[in-house]
């Protein structure tokens, strides 16, 4: 089996205008026959919210890409509430945690197994490229308000994390923060878009080059029709398996 992939992050307007960066992150292993991708995003109210998300990112990758021959097993689900616990040690030595404050939503898949989870808002889709009706979703959770989610970085992280393992049958998927979701999916019910997920897939499929994918999802997420949409930092992370007789 061989993996295509592609991701980028790009700076909100209403970051822009303030001069700072952006605060989302995203994270891809590919390694021992399997892939991991992660999406953080940071919380605008926290000072560090851009090294939580990044941190989480990268320390989720690195534990999964090590479980990826047992995805199905409690010792994955482990593995990720460690890699989550590790960081909150790691980033509580520089300063409080909610400095540090990000969501987090991500895939580790194999041949045979593809294991998703989820904590915040943001949206993980997996869709059956065969048959684009056919898809699953998680959805973004959000706090007793709307505009408020859960992150890592609150005591009661564990009861907010989400996991599941998904059908084979979904080979494609797309991880995003909610500024891409604010255009990318459609809600009531949560559910593609065939007028932007289904072209980029197509695109994207196309690309022979990761560094090409990387830069048409960028040109896509900084583009005039997106930044109208949304002011909102935006992250987009595709990943496409392709099986092989």
């Amino acid at each position: 089996m061989a993996f295509q992939f592609g991701g980028a992050s790009a700076t909100g307007r209403s970051h822009l205008d303030r001069g700072k960066a952006c605060e989302d992150a995203y994270h891809i292993v590919e390694d021992n026959g399997g892939i991991v991708a992660c999406v953080c995003d940071g919380a605008g109210s926290a000072a560090q919210s851009a090294e939580g998300a990044a941190s989480l990112a990268l320390n989720v990758s690195m534990a999964l890409g090590g479980e990826i021959g047992q995805l199905h097993q409690a010792s994955a689900v482990l593995a990720l509430q460690d890699a989550i616990e590790d960081t909150r040690r790691e980033l509580q030595r520089k300063g409080p945690l909610f400095d540090f404050h990000s969501t987090l939503c991500g895939i580790a898949m194999s041949k045979d197994q593809c294991l998703v989870f989820h904590l915040g808002d943001g949206v993980v889709m997996g869709v059956n490229p065969d048959d684009w009706s056919d898809f699953v979703v998680s959805e973004p959770e959000n706090g007793e308000f709307a505009e408020t989610t859960y992150f890592f970085t609150l005591p009661e992280w564990r009861e907010s994390l989400r996991v599941f393992c998904a059908p084979r049958k979904y080979r494609t998927w797309f991880l995003m923060s909610d500024g891409t979701a604010s255009f990318a999916v459609k809600t009531l019910p949560w559910r593609p878009t065939p007028n932007f997920l289904v072209p980029v897939h197509n695109y994207l499929s196309s690309l022979q080059d990761t560094e090409a994918r990387n830069k048409a999802i960028l040109n896509t997420l900084q583009s005039v029709q997106a930044d109208r949409i949304t002011a909102d930092d935006k992250t987009l992370v595709w990943v496409n398996a392709q099986y092989q007789n």
